[in-house]
């Protein structure tokens, strides 16, 4: 039985990842996640800010960390993320449970997790008002930057079968229309067919044969033509796909310091976020001779392999407001707290598909590209609450703890320029069913064994905020939670100017990718022939150095 880790992969008959656009449970979640940045201190230090002030790369965090200190300062802080993939490739579950050897690859990329400036005004009272904070701080808050591919042989199930069977139904006319079949029927049976990956056969014009299958005629007790479709021989199977983008929350940060005991702050912030994904599904043929292909004239060829692509790109930007508050009931110990409410983004998206077909003799190659679609919709990200205490020990260190909660059952998407969204019931009601509240925990510690020297370290684990059920019928959460690690120094000059650096590994959850949907099954629907698995591993790594002067 296929594993429930991720929800995008494991609720393959929900969504494949073939479909044209976007606009899944899958997206949703994509796009609402946080996996905060900022500077080299803040990332250090687990982010674990909601109780702490002062710095520029936890604003987004807690609004009203601005006005604890009695100073303005600017930062900037440039970074390399690097992304690492280990994928495992089993192309017969059915028949084998071990996988094949592991495909390592990885990719890096240049990025600005913060820059903001902070303006501090003094009101010169010893009590009550005593500053008043503005200014504007651009933090990270995810990073897309992914490199995954894996492959291995396949005797059970093939790719352009899945195809052909997902095309059932549909008229070969209608498929094989040019480019108005993309306004009618689904792309990837569209692609497939103009293509050649698949084809109507005998007498059919609305049920299909893949390239790589053997079609054995025979007739039943009635004199009825009865087919059977086999894959012809042994395929050599690859997946890949590669990701990149990023999200920003751009804040504008007003904050109050009341008596040095009591914080607060608003923020007015802007999401920004772009995200480029391009994947590919490969077949070839292990021994060409064996996939001898007739065509309607009497021409024979071999086939030799496929190659389908799909290539998405979606830009959002959003508003939200968040509050906050840091108390100092007592010396030494600070609590704070804050919420946010939920993001309104505005998506527009991009997709394109296209597919190739190869024979040992190239005079029967052939090729199909889809138009390039493009949709603009809504998306309703849910709001946040996060709590956190922290202690300082004098000047010698501190220690800090947060607590942050997101309902993502709450999301929901939208259209533009109407308030008709009948169009996403089915997704808000997949939404409500097989999301639920994520939980976060940051820590992070502080020491200054040196004057200006600082040692730092942070955890954080982030619970999973999707959703399954089991055979019984019970919602359950997955075991699919991220864990980081962080580490960093601190450089501080008795005069303004200040330099950190920081490094944290991110380890995702496993993931179970799924290139194509079961499509050989018993009498009563179950699957005899499963469709092959890939689990993947993922890390993200991000080297941080911030540079700040205080004024």
């Amino acid at each position: 039985m296929k594993k429930i880790t991720t929800f995008i992969l494991a609720m393959a008959a929900l969504s494949s990842i073939w479909n044209a656009n976007g606009q899944t449970v899958g997206d949703a979640l994509r796009f609402s996640d946080q996996n905060y940045y900022g500077t080299a201190r803040s990332i250090a230090m687990g982010n674990a800010f909601t109780a702490l002030g002062g710095d520029l790369g936890s604003v987004n965090i807690k609004p009203a960390g601005s006005a604890v200190n009695s100073f303005s300062q600017v930062t900037i802080t440039p970074g390399v993320s690097i992304s690492g993939s280990r994928a495992q490739y089993l192309g017969e579950p059915s028949l084998n449970a071990k996988c094949g050897p592991a495909y390592k690859n990885s990719s890096a990329r240049l990025t600005m997790p913060n820059v903001g400036v902070m303006i501090n005004y003094d009101t010169r009272r010893r009590s009550g008002l005593k500053n008043v904070t503005f200014g504007f701080v651009a933090n990270g808050s995810s990073n897309y930057v992914d490199n995954t591919s894996a492959a291995g042989r396949n005797g059970e199930t093939t790719f352009a079968g899945s195809i052909a069977a997902g095309a059932t139904g549909l008229p070969l006319n209608g498929l094989d229309s040019g480019s108005s079949a993309y306004d009618n029927y689904n792309w990837l049976s569209v692609v497939g067919l103009q293509s050649g990956m698949i084809s109507a056969y005998g007498d059919k014009t609305d049920e299909y044969v893949g390239i790589t299958e053997s079609i054995y005629e025979s007739t039943d007790g009635y004199g009825n033509k009865v087919y059977d479709i086999r894959l012809s021989d042994v395929l050599d199977q690859r997946y890949g796909r590669v990701a990149s983008g990023s999200k920003y929350d751009m804040v504008f940060n007003l904050g109050f310091n009341v008596s040095d005991r009591f914080f607060i702050g608003a923020n007015l912030g802007l999401i920004s976020w772009d995200y480029n994904m391009d994947q590919y599904f490969k077949e070839s043929a292990v021994d060409p001779s064996n996939f001898g292909i007739t065509f309607s004239n009497g021409n024979t060829a071999s086939f030799d392999g496929l190659r389908y692509s799909s290539s998405y790109a979606a830009i959002g930007s959003g508003v939200y407001g968040k509050i906050g508050f840091i108390a100092v009931p007592v010396p030494g110990l600070r609590v704070g707290a804050a919420i946010q409410t939920p993001t309104a983004t505005r998506i527009k998206e991009h997709w394109q598909h296209a597919g190739d077909t190869y024979f040992t003799d190239s005079y029967y190659n052939s090729s199909a590209q889809s138009p390039r679609g493009e949709y603009i919709y809504k998306l309703v990200s849910p709001y946040r609450f996060n709590i956190g205490a922290a202690y300082t020990f004098g000047s010698f260190g501190l220690i800090s703890a947060d607590y942050e909660m997101c309902d993502y059952s709450s999301m929901r998407f939208k259209e533009v320029n109407t308030n008709d969204n009948s169009a996403f019931d089915d997704t808000n009601d997949q939404i409500s069913a097989y999301t639920g509240a994520s939980h976060m925990l940051r820590i992070g510690a502080e020491i200054k064994p040196a004057n200006g020297f600082s040692v730092r370290a942070g955890y954080n684990l982030t619970t999973s905020g999707e959703r399954y059920y089991d055979d019984l019928g019970n919602k359950k959460t997955p075991d699919a939670n991220r864990h980081a690690v962080s580490a960093g120094v601190g450089f501080s000059t008795t005069g303004s100017f200040f330099a950190d650096l920081a490094v944290r590994g991110n380890f995702l959850a496993k993931e179970y990718i799924y290139p194509y949907d079961d499509y050989i099954f018993d009498g009563a629907g179950n699957p005899t022939s499963l469709t092959p698995e890939i689990l993947n591993k993922r890390s993200l790594w991000d080297v941080v150095l911030t540079v700040g002067f205080r004024f």
